[in-house]
Formats: structure tokens, C-alpha cells, sequence
């Protein structure tokens, strides 16, 4: 009997596990305005990369875990978002989404998730107006000014002249992909959010060229890549 109980509590351990780690999330998403079900939104859980679309009806259901985010995207329609909840798991979720800006990148310029680094550029440039501008002597004006090249001032001046822009690079790198945005579009936290972000830093040139939408992409795809590496390129 005791070898029993044991094993039924074992049992029961282990469903009430599966329970906190994998369940079913069923619910609804439903057009703001007509207040009628929309059917064809793309659902995607941001942790495992599981992607689904609503029924003709806007019903789902999805496999997700508590603390998971799930993200819900259509053309023409803002994203909405859902953290599954720590505790207790309600039977039923009600998504509501409105009309808007169809592409994430729209939705991030208009949220000013982007750094924009010229008001600090010109701050600074302005405060180290000297030194920025202070003439660099050539090869054969070192030769013509001995004492100005000697000079350990002047040396200063050149070589924080050399690291300036690394500095403001590194600076527009830092605001850019910060841990406030990759947590908020992956999830990621803690000591896994940063070695996601050293592993993954963009260089300043890479990051330049994006726009708003390559740059939402690019997170995107080298999240799913750090959540599951032995998938061709982080391939669904």
C-alpha cells in the first residue's frame, strides 16, 4: 500500500507538472470595432517559435507555458500581446484587436524604440568642440613642428580624437539593443537575456543599415537561433 501511495503521488507529481509546463491555451480574438470574431491572425509563441492561426470563427488554442508571451499579428490590425500568467491559468482568453499599423516596424518607430543618437551626437560634439577640431599634424608637419608633435597635450588631443567616434558607435550600439527591448520582444531575462545579447551584438555599420522592420526581424530570428540551436538557421 505504501509502495502505492508513493507511486500515485509520483504520478500525480508529474501531471501537475505538465501542467505549469505545457497546456493548452484556448480563447477567442475578437475585431474591436464589429465586435465579431476574426479569423486568419497569426499566433505565435515568442519561447518556442509554435505558430497557429485563428479559426473562420477568431477560436484557438495553442500550446504554451505559464510566463510565456504569445503575440498576435494580422495585416491592418495593431499586434496585441499575451503573457500567460504565473498561478492560476483562466480557461478562456478574450484577444482584442483594432485597426493600425499593419508592419511591427511601423509599430516600433511609432513607440520611438529606435535610439536616435544626433541630438547626443551634437551635445557632445559641441562640449568637445576643442579637441575635435584641433588640427592633426601630418607626417611632415611633425617634421616642421617637432615640439607640437612632442607635445604630450597634444598627443591627448589626437588620440581622443582617434576614439571618439568608436566611443559614439559603441554608445548608438548600447541604446539601440538594449535589454528593455530584446526582453520586451523575446522574453528573455536575467543571465539568459545577456548572453543573448553578447552573443548576438550587431555591429554599428549592420545596425545603421537597418530600418525599424529588419531591425524587429533580426531580433526576431536570433532569438529563436539562441532558443534553439541545433535547428538549421533557428528554422521553425
Amino acid at each position: 500500500m505504501r509502495i502505492k501511495g508513493t507511486l500515485l503521488t509520483y504520478i500525480l507529481l508529474i501531471v501537475s507538472c505538465s501542467a505549469i509546463f505545457a497546456q493548452s491555451i484556448k480563447g477567442e480574438v475578437v475585431d474591436k470595432d464589429r465586435k465579431t470574431g476574426l479569423g486568419g491572425v497569426t499566433i505565435e509563441n515568442m519561447y518556442t517559435a509554435l505558430i497557429i492561426n485563428t479559426n473562420d470563427d477568431g477560436s484557438f488554442s495553442i500550446a504554451a507555458s505559464q510566463d510565456q508571451l504569445l503575440e498576435f499579428k494580422k495585416p491592418g490590425y495593431q499586434s496585441a500581446r499575451l503573457r500567460i500568467p504565473k498561478g492560476y491559468t483562466p480557461p478562456y482568453f478574450k484577444i482584442i484587436m483594432e485597426h493600425g499599423f499593419s508592419k511591427p516596424g511601423e509599430m516600433l518607430a511609432r513607440n520611438n524604440n529606435r535610439y536616435d543618437n544626433r541630438a547626443d551626437s551634437l551635445r557632445f560634439r559641441e562640449l568637445y568642440k576643442h579637441e575635435l577640431d584641433f588640427e592633426k599634424l601630418s607626417a611632415i608637419g611633425s617634421i616642421a613642428h617637432p615640439f607640437s608633435a612632442l607635445s604630450k597635450r597634444n598627443r591627448e588631443i589626437w588620440r581622443f580624437q582617434e576614439t571618439y567616434n568608436e566611443t559614439e558607435q559603441e554608445k548608438y550600439i548600447d541604446k539601440t539593443f538594449n535589454e528593455e527591448l530584446i526582453n520586451k520582444f523575446t522574453g528573455l531575462s536575467g543571465d539568459s537575456l545577456k548572453r543573448y545579447m553578447m552573443r548576438f551584438r550587431p555591429g554599428y555599420e549592420q545596425l545603421r543599415g537597418m530600418n525599424d522592420y529588419s531591425f524587429f526581424t533580426f531580433i526576431k530570428r536570433t532569438a529563436n537561433i539562441y532558443r534553439h540551436p541545433n535547428r538549421p538557421n533557428g528554422s521553425q
